[in-house]
């Protein structure tokens, strides 16, 4: 049997054969701490794929154009003067107002969810299993988490795709390629690997390289936990599955 969200008040998890999305209790406060180092990940995390795409794509459009990240470079190296000259204060003060709403509305989505996700739990709704069309197949199974955050650690988003994300999974790699690229982070590794220090230090390019730790350690920690909630799904599933099938009408369950 399909099971649609259409079909039901308050879903607990929906599975396409191209991506995952599950419902489940967060802390408001991680929400708005991804907010915070890079808006769009605290709604991605929250299960908001399209609307954390977006705003993933309006950091590197604002943030970019008002040099901000290279002016937050600048005054870490202690150069005051440079980094008030390098920000573009027109595309800055537009950065300001998305950026304390992206934090105050991801806050409040992870408030609201959990309570959907504890209402749902409490209604025991119906869990898919599997799903699959002529392209693509996708289902809840078990998996070890640390997988997750070893190959996140390799490339964003192949942790995602573990967790049978493959949306976000993609968009994650589209994101550290294009980050790489623009940074010349890995001809800055290559220089430092031949001992070319200086040569190395000049090639980066700040403004896109302080992107990147955000986006290492957010498509880690989402894809660890994304194979934590699919592992508690299938667990789930497969026990009211067998519960329901096998047991007898008599049979009292243990605590």
């Amino acid at each position: 049997m399909q099971i649609r969200s259409g079909g039901l008040r308050r879903p607990k998890a929906v599975i396409s054969p191209f991506n995952s999305n599950i419902i489940q209790v967060h802390n408001p406060y991680t929400a708005l701490w991804w907010s915070a180092a890079f808006p769009g990940a605290g709604h991605i995390l929250l299960g908001k794929g399209i609307k954390g795409v977006l705003l993933f794509l309006w950091e590197f459009a604002i943030n970019t154009q008002s040099h901000l990240n290279q002016a937050i470079y600048l005054s870490m190296t202690g150069e005051f003067d440079a980094a008030k000259a390098c920000l573009d204060i027109r595309w800055f003060f537009l950065y300001i107002a998305i950026y304390i709403f992206v934090m105050w509305d991801s806050y409040r989505l992870a408030t609201e969810l959990n309570q959907f996700s504890v209402l749902a739990d409490r209604a025991r709704v119906p869990l898919p299993a599997f799903r699959m069309n002529s392209f693509e197949i996708n289902y809840l199974m078990k998996a070890s988490p640390w997988f997750g955050i070893v190959w996140s650690l390799f490339m964003p988003g192949l942790g995602h795709l573990i967790s049978r994300n493959l949306a976000s999974g993609l968009y994650l790699m589209l994101s550290h390629i294009l980050i790489v690229y623009k940074s010349n982070f890995l001809s800055a590794v290559f220089y430092t690997m031949t001992g070319e220090f200086a040569l190395a230090t000049s090639s980066l390019d700040p403004q896109w390289l302080l992107y990147l730790p955000s986006v290492y350690v957010f498509a880690a920690s989402d894809s660890y936990y994304r194979i934590l909630a699919s592992n508690r799904m299938f667990e789930i599933e497969q026990a009211r599955h067998l519960r329901n099938r096998y047991n007898p009408p008599d049979f009292k369950m243990p605590v």
